[in-house]
């Protein structure tokens, strides 16, 4: 059985101590082999990816040198957005 967004946190593992010195802490979404963007929190991902992206699966993982880090993602189709 296929796991959701395998190709995507395969891609993330390829650069992700890069990413770490750089962002830790913050969280990175994914697409494919893309990575969408780098952002502060989960509501900032969120609005980013709904204004900007069609609609689809994204990883959001967050940037961490602890390399036990948890897998988060969310369908970009159902993220709201804070008008506020």
């Amino acid at each position: 059985m296929k796991k959701p967004l395998m190709k995507e946190y395969r891609y993330f593992l390829s650069f992700e101590q890069e990413l770490a010195r750089e962002h830790d802490g913050k969280l990175v979404a994914i697409k494919g082999n893309e990575a969408l963007g780098i952002f502060d929190d989960y509501r900032q991902a969120a609005n980013a990816l709904y204004a900007e992206h069609e609609y689809g699966s994204v990883l959001m993982q967050t940037i961490s040198s602890d390399p036990n880090a948890n897998i988060i993602y969310m369908p970009a189709c159902y993220v709201a957005v804070d008008t506020e």
